[in-house]
């Protein structure tokens, strides 16, 4: 079992940063629990889940960051900026603050914010709309960027905290609060999951005694797959975007929101070994679904 995890570890880079380039997000809610089933102590996987994501996702992440929207009060300076900066300041004491938290009340205080706060995340991406792209960026107004620091500085806290990368919170940020249109929205997600990624996941590579390798190791084995599946799943992204059914993209990232705190309810209630086995199961099933799906939309795009 020990050894299966460096077999098995590219493959889940592979599948699990798929969907992430598809939505635009990291895969630490496959990740995280799926180096836990094999022995993985929780800290270790979270660092593991944060790091993998830098290398698979910096080189699509250079590709398309001309196009995020850099003009004068565009979506790039007036979000993906303030975003970045707030989520850079706090994405630094996430481990510190996990520590400090499961020290003094167990880990039951974390697991009920994620709970609500994805449960709350879900309910939104279902009942939403994705805002039609325009091909423009309008300018965003001072107190809307004032407002995009806060919430960097809550993601980036949160995403160091669970290894989740940020962009499970950016996304809905995006296009239901500040209507930025699909486009605009998976380019910036993509940035801002490498700035809180690369920041957070340093965190837990330096302990005490140095470099843990361990943690090294094993996030460049998934990140080894991941190199592959996140720019697959972006040119998924931009063929069923070209296509007509940006509406699908959002709708099925809810099927994410909806596993994640249905896994950590399983997790608090004594069904670890279930809550883990879930989500790389809804992994490897989604991954397959978003690669039909995008051979269907290729073939019978929709009508405009």
């Amino acid at each position: 079992m020990e050894n299966m995890i460096y077999i098995v570890a590219p493959l889940v880079g592979f599948i699990g940063m798929m969907g992430g380039g598809y939505w635009g997000v990291g895969c630490g809610w496959v990740v995280v629990p799926t180096m836990m089933i094999f022995g993985v102590d929780t800290l270790s996987a979270v660092g593991i889940g944060l790091l993998q994501m830098v290398p698979s996702t910096i080189l699509t992440v250079r590709k398309q960051f001309p196009e995020i929207g850099w003009a004068k009060k565009g979506y790039g300076w007036s979000l993906a900026v303030p975003i970045g900066a707030g989520a850079l300041l706090t994405s630094l004491i996430g481990k510190e603050v996990n520590s400090e938290i499961v020290e003094w009340c167990g880990s039951r205080p974390i697991q009920w914010f994620l709970i609500i706060f994805i449960g709350l995340i879900a309910v939104q991406t279902i009942s939403s709309r994705p805002v039609s792209d325009d091909g423009g960026s309008p300018s965003i107004s001072h107190r809307k960027s004032g407002i995009a620091f806060v919430t960097g500085l809550a993601t980036g806290l949160v995403s160091s905290m669970l290894g989740v990368g940020g962009g499970i919170l950016i996304r809905p940020l995006l296009v239901s609060g500040f209507k930025v249109p699909e486009y605009f929205t998976s380019r910036i997600v993509r940035l801002l999951v490498l700035v809180t990624t690369a920041t957070g996941g340093l965190t837990y590579l330096f302990r005490a005694g140095g470099i843990d390798y361990h943690v090294l190791g094993l996030s460049a084995l998934v990140a080894a797959g991941g190199v592959f599946g996140f720019p697959l799943g972006a040119k998924m992204h931009g063929i069923v975007c070209k296509a007509g059914y940006a509406k699908h993209i959002h709708k099925s990232f809810g099927i994410v929101t909806i596993s994640v705190p249905v896994s950590t309810i399983l997790d608090m209630y004594g069904y670890g070994w279930l809550s883990r086995i879930l989500m790389p199961a809804t992994a490897l099933v989604l991954g397959i679904y978003l690669w039909r799906f995008t051979r269907h939309a290729a073939k019978h795009p929709a009508c405009h």
